[in-house]
């Protein structure tokens, strides 16, 4: 492997000067920085990256913490972080926790050893105080998705309120008075929020909030299967279901079909997070949608502007737009009970 060395003794320069050139740290003539480029390109020659960020504080190298990669959701916001984190000559380290909080804090012990430059974290259970180490670094923090009462650290955040509130009054303009809601993880603001614009739309539409109508789930297909058996089974079922996410409302859909109804005929269905799959559902699945590429581009600047300490001290939170995309699942629907009436045999299996 050449070294820094052999690049000096071919271009006719000092050590010194290839370092210049390099790190951009002195001005160089044209000539011999022209000699000191040819000479790495004819020796292959590669900058010691771990070296170089001892000598200049700066890794080029950004840590990405996400609860689950299986989940479609955080797999595209990897994959729009690292575009957007490339495109301005930064790697992305993904560090997938699997939900667990001790997992995200050995994940933060290891990005911090490999001195990241930047970090964002996608976590339900990390606090303040978890990355209270990253500010003794001076390595900046940004919360992605959700923010924290409090915090020291900038965030990306889609508006959850009004998200769950424009999904759940496209139900109520639908016909719907009963609308069953498959939750978040009960410790989650995301939950509250989205809780919050469920609850106000039905209020400003003069319908009562029954707890009945409310289930948990843990954002996978499984709990949105079993949340939607359980609102089926009640007494008075719910005429559609809100889903804090896009993949328990594909475990409701097929809770639906299991039981011989159907989308949005006799039961509407409406998700949260806009992945690629909702289109391609049987029906096409309503969402509630995140621009998952203009919020990581957004991360990605909040960090450069610490890194380059063009950010004001303060901490600053960007709430982005959600959008509302109706399709087959929630339009088709009606009120009329004779046309939503099930057969014999559609009523046996309900029982």
């Amino acid at each position: 492997m050449a070294t820094i060395r052999d690049v000096a003794q071919l271009a006719g320069v000092s050590t010194a000067t290839v370092s210049h050139v390099l790190n951009n740290t002195r001005a160089v003539s044209d000539g011999s920085r022209d000699r000191v480029l040819a000479a790495m390109e004819q020796l292959n020659y590669r900058p010691n990256a771990v070296a170089r960020s001892l000598r200049v504080s700066e890794t080029l190298t950004l840590g990405l913490i996400v609860p689950d990669v299986e989940i479609p959701f955080f797999a595209r916001v990897a994959r729009c972080i690292e575009a957007a984190a490339n495109e301005i000559g930064y790697n992305v380290i993904l560090c997938n926790s699997g939900w667990s909080l001790n997992q995200e804090l050995l994940y933060l012990d290891n990005l911090l050893a490999r001195r990241v430059d930047g970090l964002i974290c996608i976590s339900l259970s990390m606090t303040s105080e978890h990355v209270a180490p990253m500010l003794k670094r001076h390595t900046p923090v940004v919360w992605f998705e959700q923010n924290r009462s409090g915090s020291r650290f900038d965030s990306v955040v889609i508006d959850n309120f009004k998200g769950a509130y424009e999904a759940t009054a496209h139900l109520i303009a639908q016909g719907h008075r009963r609308i069953g809601c498959i939750l978040g993880l009960a410790h989650s603001q995301l939950t509250v929020d989205r809780l919050a614009g469920y609850r106000q739309a039905l209020e400003d539409n003069e319908l009562p909030f029954d707890e009945d109508l409310l289930c948990s789930g843990d954002y996978t297909p499984p709990t949105g299967l079993a949340g939607a058996y359980r609102l089926l089974n009640l007494p008075e079922p719910p005429s559609a279901i809100f889903a804090y996410n896009d993949m328990m409302a594909l475990g409701a859909m097929q809770a639906i079909t299991e039981r011989g109804l159907r989308v949005p005929e006799h039961i509407a269905v409406i998700g949260f997070d806009g992945i690629a799959l909702t289109e391609h559902t049987c029906p096409p699945l309503s969402t509630v949608e995140q621009p998952i590429p203009e919020m990581s581009r957004l991360a990605i600047s909040m960090l450069l502007d610490r890194i380059n300490d063009r950010a004001p001290i303060e901490s600053r939170t960007v709430v982005v737009e959600p959008r509302l995309i109706c399709r087959a699942s929630t339009i088709g629907y009606t009120a009329d009970a004779e046309d939503r009436s099930l057969n014999s045999s559609t009523e046996a299996s309900l029982v």
